[in-house]
């Protein structure tokens, strides 16, 4: 049995289809379908079906399939373990993160891994953690950090953590202004449409009723700056805003609180990290 089209084989059903298989091999879809009816030619029965425009699984390819999943599991964890074996840590690291992480934390992380591990080639995909769900289910990604997430899949885990201090600010001229701290800019309804609670803006409300979301948006980043157009206020975390904060360009509508949310490191529940994501987790809880 030829290894490479099993392998086709395996992305035709996990990509639940050929077009979607010839995007991710980057090989003409042609040259996959060759590859497959060599395999059933192989194995002695069809493995796939027509249904309509779409294919899927017969019983046997069912089977074929299961099987598939743990030879190329095997073959996933053995990538990740490498590193480990040779005690060299280098070479791609593929990981997602929410877009304040990505665009503000994830910087400083990367100066303290590249001075220590120089080899090692950070990727980094950003979005909200429902978008990049799937690209670590299929391994595309190793791991996401993400403050807030919806249900998990039940293929991934939350294996770390880490806490970050948020604070409620507004710009500092408009620190009296009512109608502005009535104003509240929201993102986690957008992240997740089933949140009901929120937390920040229910200790708002108890010095200003009325207080209520205005805008919303799950990018921090616009938070910040619709903040600095006087907008409203926004909670944010420490690593976006501490530097406004001590020039005095923001300021904190509740100084004494201590507002924390878990930053949270997500994975697949059977994938192994490679050395250059232990390394990774190491400088972020540093």
């Amino acid at each position: 049995m030829n290894l490479l089209h099993l392998q086709y084989f395996y992305v035709v059903a996990k990509e639940q289809g050929f077009t979607n298989a010839s995007k991710v091999l980057r090989i003409q879809q042609p040259a996959i379908s060759r590859m497959v009816k060599l395999l059933e030619e192989d194995v002695g029965f069809p493995l796939f079906e027509k249904v309509g425009r779409q294919v899927r699984l017969t019983s046997g390819g069912v089977a074929v399939f299961n099987h598939c999943k743990a030879i190329f599991g095997e073959v996933e964890e053995l990538k990740q373990s490498l590193g480990k074996i040779s005690g060299e840590c280098a070479g791609p690291l593929f990981l997602g993160a929410s877009e304040p992480i990505a665009s503000h934390y994830l910087a400083s992380v990367f100066a303290k891994l590249l001075n220590k591990h120089p080899k090692v080639y950070p990727n980094v995909f950003s979005g909200p953690a429902s978008m990049l769900f799937e690209s670590i289910i299929k391994g595309q990604l190793e791991l996401g950090l993400f403050f807030h997430t919806p249900e998990l899949p039940e293929q991934l885990e939350i294996f770390e953590t880490k806490e970050v201090r948020y604070h409620l600010v507004v710009r500092k001229d408009l620190r009296r202004k009512k109608d502005v701290l009535e104003s509240f800019i929201g993102s986690r309804e957008i992240d997740d449409v089933s949140v009901k609670r929120f937390p920040t803006l229910e200790r708002l409300r108890k010095d200003y009723p009325d207080a209520k979301i205005k805008i919303s948006s799950n990018n921090l980043t616009a938070h910040k700056e619709m903040v600095f157009e006087g907008l409203g206020v926004a909670i944010l975390p420490d690593f976006l805003i501490m530097k406004d904060l001590k020039e005095g360009n923001l300021s904190d509508v509740y100084p004494s609180e201590n507002f924390k949310f878990q930053m949270k490191f997500i994975k697949r529940k059977t994938g192994i990290l490679s050395m250059t994501a232990s390394e990774l987790i190491k400088a972020c809880k540093a």
